[in-house]
């Protein structure tokens, strides 16, 4: 993550907008997301802080990295008042107006995609998903498109029997590794929440998975 180095406990301040500033030593990291041990009592229940937006701010050193806190389920089932787990929120894939806000958490996804740019009448660009989020999408395997291009964009998120079907359009190209970033149009609510109830279950899990190593 940004702003968040591996291997040792750095010190932040977690800062909620009009609500609480927390101290926090980051325990653990993966990427795009980070296990967070307050070092006093928080000024409130962490239940009130779940999804809540939040900025990271090291105690030493420069940066800042905005993101979304998750409160912690104990053993018993009540939420934890020592830990909290932070998201990452992505950088959007292209650069942003000065209305817009770095609001959505990106995962890496490797997944076979058929792309269909706007226009073909038959067929379709078998591509590859690098990494997924719900405003964007990066693709490999579209060199024929360039920016602006709009698509339609299938392929799997968890199994073969979750298959999502996606309006996009090209806002970044990279020839060199041949790349192409996505900005998701039309998407209904129904869709975004569930791109980002994928996004958040896989980086839960991956920090299942490190703190299981850790033990």
């Amino acid at each position: 993550m940004i702003g968040l180095r591996r291997g040792r406990q750095e010190r932040v301040h977690v800062l909620v907008p009009r609500l609480v500033t927390v101290e926090a030593a980051v325990a653990r990291v993966v990427t795009g997301a980070a296990e967070l041990a307050l070092l006093q009592p928080p000024a409130m229940p962490l239940r009130f802080l779940h999804r809540r937006r939040a900025t990271i701010v090291p105690l030493a050193g420069d940066g800042r990295v905005d993101g979304t806190l998750l409160a912690v389920p104990g053993p018993d089932g009540k939420v934890r008042d020592d830990v909290l787990h932070f998201l990452q929120a992505v950088v959007p894939l292209a650069p942003p107006r000065p209305e817009q806000r770095r609001d959505h958490a990106r995962i890496d996804l490797v997944r076979p995609a058929a792309i269909i740019p706007e226009g073909f009448q038959v067929g379709w660009l078998n591509g590859f998903v690098r990494n997924v989020s719900a405003g964007g999408v990066l693709v490999a395997g579209a060199e024929a498109l360039e920016s602006g291009d709009r698509l339609r964009l299938r392929f799997e998120l968890d199994d073969e029997e979750d298959l999502i079907d996606l309006i996009a359009r090209v806002v970044r190209t990279d020839d060199d590794v041949g790349l192409r970033g996505l900005r998701l149009e039309n998407l209904s609510e129904r869709e975004r929440e569930r791109i980002v109830r994928f996004v958040f279950a896989r980086q839960r899990r991956a920090l299942a998975e490190l703190r299981a190593r850790a033990v």
